[in-house]
């Protein structure tokens, strides 16, 4: 009840969220959900969202062993990252689209802010207007 109350939910829906949450943590042994921002997001347990690991992982050809040497995850929290999102891969998307508006809110905010792209080798590249 408490939880609901802070949430602003009913029982019945904080208790139907908590058995999805509980299925998807079964299925996925790498995975747990936490809350950012009021939002209950699916992470790699005890770091990152599942989001932000896919767009890591998409600037390493969705490589493995790439991405997970970049984030300093074990590989078969990499795998756990990928197979949730191919499972549940409108939700990531729909993640990785509001990062995107997320900057473009910040820009008009800020229209002096840059974003700023590491290439592989070390190399900072910057895009201006982006």
């Amino acid at each position: 009840r408490q939880i609901a109350r802070r949430e602003r939910r009913s029982v019945s829906e904080v208790g139907a969220r908590m058995v999805e949450e509980w299925l998807r943590q079964d299925q996925f042994p790498y995975i747990e959900f936490r809350a950012f921002g009021g939002e209950r997001q699916a992470c790699i347990k005890g770091r990152l969202q599942v989001w932000q690991v896919i767009q890591v992982a998409r600037s390493h050809s969705m490589d493995v062993s790439r991405t997970a040497a970049h984030l300093q995850l074990l590989p078969e929290q990499v795998e756990g990252a990928f197979q949730y999102c191919q499972a549940y891969a409108e939700e990531i998307d729909q993640a990785l689209a509001e990062n995107r508006v997320g900057f473009e809110r910040l820009k008009q905010v800020f229209p002096q802010m840059e974003r700023i792209t590491v290439s592989l080798d070390g190399d900072a590249i910057t895009e201006t207007g982006a």
